[in-house]
């Protein structure tokens, strides 16, 4: 599609809202865990006008994200994942369909709250929350010198900052986890930082990598 048929595009006027849409924009969860990866589609057999193609966009409560083009309409599909912040999203489809007298401009906007979900790295390649039984940390300094901390209890998990209680090789120790971030490898935010307390000795700013080591 060339700019003067995107410019063209844009200029449309948009659909009626009394007459259905051409296409269904599906794929959009109810609500979206954070880093988890979905696929958004345009699926349906109404009339479209295909050369014209169509966009999906993904934007923040800021009204901040991206957009991609499509030089096609029917069967677009397009991956995309949300963040912690600045939520609810807006998943957005558009796409022209013709009309009585011409073509017009449709678009079909989505909601898109989020549900705080962060994981622990437990034995240093599964994902938990609020891991109770046990959490090692360390995983790629050998097995005599791993962190394993058992028997947890969680204060403000999902938070920016999490503090849990428990023993470290048999003594009380506390953890804090912190540092939320992305990891494409467990689909989901992961807590990346971690400091541990434990009989008058701090360990400070151990790093919990993705990809997983």
């Amino acid at each position: 599609m060339d700019v003067l048929a995107l410019m063209l595009a844009a200029a449309l006027a948009p659909c009626s809202p009394q007459t259905p849409p051409s296409l269904d924009l599906t794929g959009v969860p109810a609500v979206a865990i954070p880093g988890r990866s979905y696929t958004a589609r345009l699926l349906g057999d109404g009339p479209v006008v295909e050369r014209a193609g169509a966009d999906i966009a993904v934007k923040d409560s800021r009204g901040q994200g991206w957009s991609a083009h499509y030089g096609y309409a029917r069967g677009v599909t397009q991956a995309f994942s949300v963040g912690l912040a600045h939520a609810p999203f807006t998943v957005s489809a558009t796409w022209t369909e013709p009309a009585a007298d011409g073509t017009c401009t449709r678009t079909v906007s989505v909601p898109l709250p989020i549900e705080r979900r962060i994981l622990a790295v437990v034995n240093c390649r599964r994902g938990a929350v609020a891991p109770r039984s046990g959490l090692v940390l360390r995983c790629d300094d050998g097995a005599s010198a791993r962190l394993r901390l058992r028997r947890l209890t969680w204060r403000d998990w999902n938070a920016s900052r999490t503090v849990g209680r428990g023993t470290l090789n048999g003594r009380r120790a506390t953890v804090t986890l912190s540092a939320p971030r992305e990891c494409s490898e467990l689909d989901g935010y992961i807590y990346t930082r971690a400091r541990v307390v434990s009989a008058g000795r701090t360990l400070d700013r151990i790093p919990i990598e993705c990809p997983l080591p």
